[in-house]
């Protein structure tokens, strides 16, 4: 599992970062940031908003602001590109591309040929960024704004009325339950506790969440603590059941039920070979 995402933080000269990640695997989560991520090698499942797919070598996705969006490698194997940043690097305030969606965020780079224009920007960003020679910043820029022009003039997408491109009720009530979760994962959480604290009948959010992030409850909530713990187990010199307990496990028990569950080995095995 990599864990780009709890590190990863914008410079505020250069408000972007270019990550190449292998077996990307990170749970449904948002920001106000812009990304674009490309499949170098490999599979990879990735969720935006209410879409899934599995995409392949070339493939790509495009992901605005505030859209909710996760990444599965799982038995799977993939390095991809992934690039945030801040609209403004573009000069669009506010959230990219401002006033239009694209038809879907996924793109499909053979049937588009995409990929052989798309995959040397980033390699310049990948680049630039690395270096950080004199001036790297403009060419930085300069490719992002060629990505995102590239995108605008060869996919389709539907111009906005002012109205529509206000946030979505919906979307705004799911961040609010996801930030809810992550802000209190450490507690005895259940359906009817997160249920009943947003004011919802059980079987509705039950309904609600898996509709909208794609998976259950329950299966966010503990992918969640299995990440935070494999931080912990990297990190701290904490126990086992030390960390089981502060990440919200019942017991020692469930906890290596779980996390052999979502890693595939023991926490015991993992914490051996970090040493």
């Amino acid at each position: 599992m990599n864990s780009f995402y709890q590190n990863w933080e914008l410079d505020q000269e250069l408000p972007m970062v270019i990550h190449r990640s292998k077996d990307l695997d990170f749970y449904p989560h948002f920001h106000a940031e812009v990304e674009f991520v490309y499949v170098k090698s490999g599979k990879i499942q990735v969720g935006v908003n209410k879409e899934s797919r599995l995409l392949g070598q070339g493939d790509m996705a495009v992901i605005g602001s505030n859209d909710i969006h996760y990444y599965d490698s799982r038995g799977l194997g993939s390095v991809v590109y992934i690039v945030i940043f801040h609209p403004e690097m573009i000069g669009k305030a506010g959230g990219w591309p401002s006033g239009v969606r694209f038809d879907t965020p996924f793109i499909c780079g053979r049937q588009h040929d995409l990929a052989p224009l798309i995959r040397p920007l980033l390699e310049r960003i990948f680049r630039e960024k690395r270096d950080a020679l004199p001036g790297h910043e403009l060419f930085i820029q300069a490719s992002l704004s060629e990505l995102c022009g590239t995108l605008l003039r060869r996919l389709e997408f539907t111009d906005l009325p002012s109205a529509q491109d206000e946030a979505d009720p919906g979307r705004e009530r799911i961040q609010q339950i996801l930030s809810y979760i992550e802000n209190h994962y450490r507690e005895d959480l259940s359906v009817e506790t997160i249920s009943s604290h947003f004011k919802m009948g059980p079987s509705y959010f039950c309904r609600m969440f898996k509709k909208n992030v794609g998976m259950n409850f329950k299966t966010f909530l503990n992918t969640i603590r299995v990440h935070s713990a494999k931080r912990k187990l990297e990190n701290s010199g904490a126990s086992i059941t030390e960390i089981a307990l502060e990440c919200g496990f019942g017991s020692i028990r469930t906890f290596n039920r779980v996390y052999r569950q979502f890693q595939g080995h023991a926490p015991s095995e993992f914490r051996k070979e970090m040493k």
